[in-house]
């Protein structure tokens, strides 16, 4: 109560003086902190610069302009952070991001992808070598779409290399794993079970066999029988946590919420032991194949959106579809060669009614709905979902839904983003620039390969849109994110104030926090990076070279590269 009274007091000393952007007074000088020497870069239009800002000990902005002005107006003796003449700017905020997996997962045995069977069977022996006395053998890397046609299952190979244990290989693409026969029998999947719901247990076409591949939600019976316990998710999370930080980001949403391995409870952890180091609106996973009711009661229990906290599970994440590369988006047109002759047009998680039933549960309960969509019929469908809750139109668009991934949109959708305020959120990872991927996926889907995450294209319906990573999926800098989405020959964002707001105010609004958080004004947080060098002065493709130096959050330091000691 003591430390709210005194920032009140502040707050009301401040209100009496006006700056460039903001307002400030000696005050309490105690608590407040002056960034100066500094190109702040506060992502308002209408006053896009300023020299410094001041925060109290709250974290709170409390003026933003002129350095003098800030100085003059924070006390006698303000602590203050010199930020050596470079540009700070609001902290970066990812949309769409895996964050206890990604640490997770630089943990894992690694097989490069494109490999032989007969090598991966000597790659997976020597991981189980490396793991002795695991209860699990674990591994990720390859790609699983190489496996599914070979002239000796992957199940055999597996059981040979693996003979002792189950074992969980993830792809490369997080929509499939590979394992043996311990460890369908340790997930209770027999060889006579149909597909469940949102997923495909593989089968070889002339035996119908088995072959160790799980595609889409039909991983999640292996994830979860492999799940880890609670020490390692939150050494898992820990680790993600310290590189977030050094990329300047602050705040997350977390896109894979899988409760059925325990991920929220690192998080919580991490909320509350004191190591939580962004703001975390964060994600929890619809399992297809869960009974309706049970499943809306469980994430009614687990919906949290305490405004302030910096630990939210506020989002469901509802997969509509599943990705390309695998031949499982779904599409308005056939594929042109589909890959598995029962998909034609690719493959939904959901009918139609069962998704609508869900959006607008989960919309009742409170949840801001994050739609995976990779093509343009889930896209739609999405959309038809959130168009089909039953309610005030302008409620509806409050409450920000999201598209993510939003590979395809058919032109006649384009407009329903802004009608139905449903933001659209892009990753223009490697492959958005990589011609030779493009090619690839031509080969099943003709010229619709070359049209891919059509950023510009809603950006100039006035839709909301934003940027994000899918770390570890694709790098999590966002420094590469804005030179992608820069330098790409089609769709490219038009200039690199854009592309920060993308990643920072725009990124904010998504996440329904842009009144508090995404840019650098007075009665906001000071969530805030110092890099080292101004990325409206140098050429697009050198952006990715840029170097956070300090992340803030809530005034509290989360990295400081070392040598920067101000």
């Amino acid at each position: 109560m003591k430390r709210l009274l005194r920032r009140r007091s502040v707050l009301a000393a401040l209100a009496a003086c006006l700056l460039v952007a903001g307002c400030s007074s000696s005050g309490d000088a105690a608590s407040i902190t002056v960034v100066t020497d500094a190109a702040v870069y506060t992502v308002k239009p209408a006053r896009p610069w300023a020299e410094a800002f001041a925060y109290d000990e709250a974290g709170m902005i409390v003026a933003v302009g002129r350095e003098a002005d800030v100085l003059a107006r924070a006390g006698d003796d303000p602590e203050v952070i010199d930020a050596g003449g470079n540009m700070v700017l609001p902290g970066f905020q990812d949309t769409h991001v895996h964050v206890p997996e990604a640490g997770i997962n630089e943990g894992l045995c690694f097989l490069p992808a494109d490999q032989s069977l007969e090598s991966y069977e000597k790659l997976a022996a020597d991981c189980a070598t490396e793991q002795p006395g695991t209860g699990w053998v674990r591994a990720a890397g390859p790609s699983l779409f190489d496996l599914r046609d070979t002239d000796e299952l992957p199940i055999d190979v597996l059981d040979r290399a693996i003979p002792d244990r189950p074992a969980l290989i993830l792809d490369d693409l997080g929509h499939a794993v590979w394992t043996n026969s311990r460890g369908l029998k340790a997930a209770r999947i027999g060889p006579g079970d149909p597909d469940p719901q949102g997923g495909i247990f593989h089968r070889d076409r002339a035996t119908g066999r088995l072959t160790g591949l799980l595609l889409e939600d039909a991983q999640q019976r292996v994830r979860n029988a492999a799940a880890l316990d609670g020490d390692a998710n939150y050494r898992g999370l820990k680790v993600a946590l310290k590189q977030l930080a050094r990329n300047g980001i602050t705040t997350v949403s977390d896109a894979g919420g899988f409760w059925g391995q325990k991920h929220p409870a690192a998080w919580q952890r991490a909320r509350d032991e004191g190591t939580l180091t962004v703001r975390a609106n964060n994600a929890l996973y619809v399992y297809p194949s869960l009974h309706f009711a049970t499943q809306v009661a469980e994430l009614e229990q687990r919906f949290s959106n305490d405004r302030g906290a910096r630990l939210k599970f506020d989002t469901a994440k509802v997969y509509v579809d599943g990705i390309l590369d695998l031949g499982t988006a779904a599409m308005i047109e056939p594929y042109d060669a589909p890959v598995d002759p029962r998909f034609p047009s690719g493959f939904n998680y959901f009918e139609p009614g069962q998704l609508r039933r869900y959006v607008s549960a989960l919309h009742k309960i409170g949840y801001r709905i994050e739609f995976h969509a990779i093509g343009d019929a889930a896209v739609r469908a999405a959309l038809d979902a959130v168009e089909a809750i039953d309610g005030d139109p302008a409620e509806i668009a409050a409450r920000r839904h999201r598209i993510t991934h939003t590979y395809l949109v058919d032109p006649d959708d384009e407009p329903r983003f802004k009608e139905l305020g449903v933001v659209a959120d892009f990753q223009v990872g490697p492959d958005s620039i990589d011609t030779g991927y493009h090619e690839s996926l031509s080969e099943f889907i003709g010229e619709r390969a070359f049209d891919l995450i059509p950023v510009k294209s809603l950006l100039d319906t006035g839709a909301h849109v934003s940027l994000s990573s899918d770390w570890d999926a694709d790098p999590l800098s966002p420094f590469g994110t804005i030179q992608r989405a820069l330098t790409r020959e089609t769709n490219a964002v038009p200039d690199v104030e854009t592309a920060i707001a993308l990643v920072t105010i725009d990124a904010a609004y998504a996440l329904g926090h842009d009144d508090t958080t995404g840019s650098i004004e007075v009665g906001k947080y000071a969530d805030y990076a110092v890099i080292d060098q101004n990325l409206l002065d140098v050429e697009a493709r050198e952006i990715e070279a840029t170097k956070v130096l300090l992340t803030v959050v809530a005034g509290d330091v989360t990295y400081r590269q070392p040598g920067f000691d101000r």
